[in-house]
């Protein structure tokens, strides 16, 4: 038995509008979808990795401390730690959200011995990190009123992925990688630093060296006396922080600020 459609009622429906009408013929309907599209997408270009913002505050309060070693020092246990004074600020994907991040983080306004940090997503700013702990950094002695400049032409140059095709290798296991770069705001200068994370690629090393000499602005290149590199296992407190990392949870010995280590100004 053939099932009984139900009727429609035709009758008294509202008038559709010229606009609405066109809208929803295909020819409109597709110039206006392309033109959604455009709208929405406008400068929003994917970059090739995505990164993290991260905020050293030395003036950050440390998180609470449930529990301490038994035997540890009471100032050790309870002081902060660098891990402490870290935030991620924001997590960026592509170049609008990069821009909208940078241009509204003035790094002239840092107070003095903050830091910022732009890492690969995953990746944080301390040498325990997985991915850092075999590495090393370029670490870059700039003027304070160069600084602001030559971070920024420093970002372009890692979220363009200049800095990581420096480092490539046709190595199938521990291929070295770009982990991030680093401003921390110091009594004379600004300290610019440039995480690897193979310390013995003595080829992605330099290349790194020279991809960054060649695309800063001239008046912007560093003397050779204003930077260096060094392996993060070469610092004193390294195996101190490692150690702990690696060891019990509750292990709250103050962690060292890895830039702080790099160089001071006297």
């Amino acid at each position: 038995m053939a099932t009984r459609l139900p009727n429609l009622l035709t009758s008294h429906l509202p008038g559709i509008s010229e606009s609405d009408a066109s809208a929803t013929s295909s020819p409109s309907r597709g110039k206006q979808m392309a033109a959604f599209i455009r709208q929405k997408t406008a400068g929003r270009y994917p970059l090739c990795h995505v990164w993290d913002f991260w905020h050293d505050r030395q003036d950050r309060k440390p998180k609470a401390r449930s529990e301490s070693p038994p035997d540890s020092d009471s100032s050790a246990a309870t002081g902060p730690s660098y891990e402490d004074r870290l935030v991620n600020l924001h997590t960026v994907s592509d170049i609008k959200q990069f821009w909208e991040l940078f241009n509204n983080f003035d790094v002239t306004t840092l107070p003095l011995r903050d830091s910022v940090h732009l890492f690969h997503h995953g990746v944080k700013p301390v040498w325990e990190d997985p991915r850092n702990v075999r590495g090393g950094s370029w670490t870059f002695r700039v003027p304070k009123e160069k600084a602001p400049q030559f971070w920024k032409e420093t970002c372009v140059m890692a979220i363009g992925d200049e800095l990581q095709r420096a480092v490539e290798t046709d190595r199938t296991t521990f291929r070295d990688d770009i982990c991030g770069i680093s401003l921390s705001v110091r009594f004379t200068s600004t300290l610019v630093t440039i995480w690897n994370r193979d310390g013995d690629h003595e080829d992605g090393i330099q290349n790194i060296l020279k991809t960054v000499l060649n695309g800063l602005s001239p008046e912007l290149i560093p003397k050779e006396s204003a930077y260096y590199y060094k392996k993060h296992s070469e610092h004193a407190g390294f195996t101190g922080v490692v150690s702990a990392a690696s060891g019990p949870a509750t292990t709250t010995s103050e962690k060292e600020n890895p830039i702080d280590a790099k160089m001071t100004d006297a």
